[in-house]
């Protein structure tokens, strides 16, 4: 063998080797510019068709919706066990005195589209307020602890029970993997002695399609007993 043919057979593997190699680069260099690129697109595909989509909530009247909420409120009324009766009152910004109000929120979207941060047209989340006055610790703490038995009994998910300072709070979710799920709040307040509570109902359009607390203007919560 000649050397010329010597180097003819060095030369061939490397200029094979050096081929693949640059195919290798090539096609990594393809896939780092086009990934990214992919998933924008991705992304943005997914963002119109949520966009497109309606956020699957039930349609509920305001009035409906405040007896629903005001079901879910006495019966933690009558496990709190504290309480006489409390027909609808509002506080006027005093935190010693007793209320029983309904309010509302607009509703926002999950997921992607949450980016955008616009509310759902025509959706509300209903909210009913209530606050028991002069509820010393004696009463308010065992209050507390008889309302998580009962939530936790009835297949809710406790999310919170402690101290906050001198104050206790128990807050609780229907279905915790549920962001829109219905929600309870219940504080007892050491300087105000008194026992708040909020009851949070899901998400619903109102047939009216007004939202918000706009939905809810005059609309007066039941009696508690």
């Amino acid at each position: 063998m000649t050397n010329g043919e010597l180097m003819d057979d060095v030369t061939e593997p490397r200029a094979a080797v050096l081929r693949s190699a640059l195919r290798g680069a090539f096609f990594v260099v393809v896939a780092a510019v086009a990934l990214p690129v992919l998933i924008v697109v991705g992304l943005v595909v997914v963002y119109a068709v949520e966009r497109g989509t309606g956020e699957g909530y039930p349609e509920v009247a305001p009035d409906v919706m405040a007896q629903r909420a005001g079901a879910r409120t006495q019966e933690l009324y009558d496990v709190a066990g504290i309480g006489g009766e409390l027909p609808p009152v509002i506080s006027g910004g005093d935190n010693h005195a007793a209320e029983n109000t309904v309010s509302a929120e607009t509703c926002y979207p999950t997921g992607l589209e949450s980016i955008a941060d616009e509310p759902v047209e025509g959706s509300y989340r209903l909210g009913h307020n209530w606050r028991i006055a002069g509820v010393s610790e004696d009463e308010g703490m065992p209050a507390l602890r008889r309302l998580r038995a009962h939530v936790e009994k009835a297949g809710w998910d406790v999310t919170h029970f402690s101290a906050s300072g001198d104050d206790w709070v128990l807050r609780a979710r229907r279905d915790e993997d549920d962001p829109d799920s219905e929600r309870i709040v219940v504080t007892w307040w050491s300087h105000w002695q008194t026992l708040d509570g909020f009851t949070a109902m899901s998400c619903a359009y109102n047939p009216s399609g007004v939202g918000g607390d706009d939905a809810v203007q005059n609309l007066k919560p039941p009696t508690l007993t």
